[in-house]
């Protein structure tokens, strides 16, 4: 399996694996399902991915799905995936455009028995970074304005909402936009 570390953080004991932060590669395709998958059983409302379309999905797509155009990173401690984000740094059709410094932050999940331990702000550190690499700073993401939990860690991080609210169709909720420099994310 090839792993690109991008950042590390060890926050266990010195016997434990420390976490590392990989940028996920069409090898890994099996343990991106499966994290997808898992997110979306667990989640289902958090996200805009249909759950049943997943479940069907071929090996190619998944690898499809790798190569972009968002860019998955994953959280890991030793071979255990404990977390992923990604950053969409472009649009994801020609039509859906982004200006040239922005990148959107999409499919933030940490599973339940490794949430509070640091896993969330590594996997953001990682994606901050990457963002600056790609000359993308401007960083901004969308979560159900229902969603209070992810809302409070995305503030504790320092993201601030923007203002701008689209409907969640069919469900009486909004998308709310939030917005943090990369450099600031990486300072915090």
């Amino acid at each position: 399996m090839t792993m690109i570390p991008v950042a590390s953080r060890s926050a266990t004991t010195s016997s434990a694996p420390s976490l590392q932060i990989h940028r996920v590669t069409g090898e890994e395709w099996r343990s991106h399902r499966d994290l997808r998958l898992d997110m979306l059983a667990a989640d289902p409302d958090a996200f805009w991915a249909d759950p049943e379309e997943a479940r069907l999905r071929t090996e190619q797509q998944w690898r499809a799905e790798i190569s972009g155009p968002r860019i998955h990173l994953q959280a890991r401690r030793g071979a255990a995936v404990l977390g992923g984000i990604a950053l969409l740094p472009t649009g994801y059709t020609p039509e859906h455009l982004i200006p040239p410094d922005r990148a959107l932050i999409v499919s933030l999940w940490v599973r339940p028995a490794a949430r509070g331990t640091g896993v969330s702000r590594s996997l953001f550190t990682g994606l901050a970074q990457l963002a600056l690499d790609l000359g993308r700073p401007d960083l901004r993401l969308d979560v159900d304005d229902s969603n209070i939990s992810a809302r409070q860690l995305y503030e504790r991080l320092g993201f601030r909402a923007t203002g701008a609210r689209d409907p969640r169709e069919g469900r009486g909720t909004w998308w709310v936009e939030y917005a943090l420099r990369a450099e600031e994310l990486l300072a915090g």
